[in-house]
């Protein structure tokens, strides 16, 4: 059982200012900026790609791969990761720690779902589209040396030709693409 004092002291400090509670989240410190920021520093496959490739990068190009009316949806699937950092996905599917993680995380991104007015249920064309990604990514900017044996690995990869972003060019272009989107 997690103890109040335990609930106030795991907080972080966002882009934006403010306090933001792991455990007990308010949809008042849901914030697009925060968002945007933290996802263009984190970088995705755990900082072992070629060069930088951002969360949010990833999720803009997400955005294109499926319906229109599902495309916030897409850019906004890895929200959580904004406010609890990306756990990489061999940690957070086959190890005992991805459980917890993945708890909480589904708390912060129903909140995000909320605060922006998309399905809870996440749509199918998230999940493939994320695949679609994948397989493009691990083509495009990994050094894999050996066969890759997860079920995603027979998925077509995303017609994306993935371009080198700078964080600042990444947080532009979410921004920029989620207010094309939201209405």
């Amino acid at each position: 059982m997690t103890s109040t004092s335990q609930i106030n002291r795991a907080y972080i400090g966002t882009f934006t200012g403010k306090k933001f509670f792991l455990l007990k989240p308010r949809l008042i410190d849901i914030d697009i900026r925060d968002i945007a920021h933290s996802l263009a520093m984190q970088c995705r496959w755990t900082g072992q790609s070629k060069h930088h490739y951002s969360i949010a990068q990833h999720s803009y190009y997400c955005s294109f791969l499926g319906p229109d009316d599902e495309a916030l949806d897409r850019l906004l699937h890895d929200g959580s990761e904004a406010y609890m950092g990306d756990m990489n996905r061999p940690l957070k599917h086959f190890t005992p720690a991805g459980p917890a993680y993945r708890r909480q995380e589904a708390v912060i991104q129903h909140l995000i779902c909320r605060k922006f007015g998309i399905s809870l249920a996440e749509p199918a064309s998230v999940h493939l589209a994320d695949q679609q990604m994948l397989t493009a990514e691990r083509e495009q900017l990994m050094n894999l040396n050996f066969t890759v044996s997860d079920k995603w690995e027979t998925l077509s990869a995303a017609p994306i030709k993935i371009k080198r972003w700078t964080p600042e060019k990444a947080e532009r272009k979410f921004l920029k693409r989620f207010h094309e989107l939201y209405k």
